[in-house]
């Protein structure tokens, strides 16, 4: 059995011995080659991206008003979309759970002329709004008011 190539040149040297050196005749000259069988299917390759992972169930876990018991999960995240407010801590891998028992508001504030967050915080009753007013006191679980400390300069005044 001769090889492909082979056979490509003595077919080719073969046909151009046989056409004549006369300058009268200038016909094309043309070559026909036996079909050559090809695979009818692909080989199989190996995929380079077909790998997928299970998704990470983040998102927003607790509604507006809903009530949830300290350390339940609000938000699972990537990076600070949510920014934890009172009574609302931020985990390693930015969770924000809550820290006591309560409703969840979410509430958004405004950090420079054109940027405002977003920030979910829990409050002890329904009715309360966040978020709060700055000189108002903070409201802890056990009827206490923290207020806040007035500066010298102020009090003197």
């Amino acid at each position: 059995m001769i090889g492909k190539s082979t056979f490509m040149n003595e077919l080719s040297s073969a046909l151009l011995r046989r056409q004549s050196p006369s300058p009268l005749r200038l016909m094309p000259f043309s070559l026909t080659f036996p079909p050559i069988r090809t695979s009818a299917k692909h080989g199989g390759g190996s995929a380079k991206n077909s790998g997928d992972s299970a998704g990470r169930r983040l998102g927003v876990k607790r509604s507006e008003n809903q009530y949830v018991n300290a350390g339940e999960i609000l938000i699972r995240q990537r990076g600070t979309k949510f920014h934890p407010g009172d009574n609302a801590k931020l985990g390693r891998d930015f969770t924000i759970f809550a820290t006591v028992s309560g409703y969840v508001k979410f509430f958004q504030k405004q950090i420079s002329l054109r940027r405002t967050r977003k920030y979910v915080g829990i409050v002890f009753d329904r009715q309360t709004s966040l978020p709060r007013p700055e000189e108002e006191p903070t409201i802890r679980r056990v009827n206490k008011f923290i207020v806040p400390e007035v500066s010298s300069a102020a009090a003197s005044s």
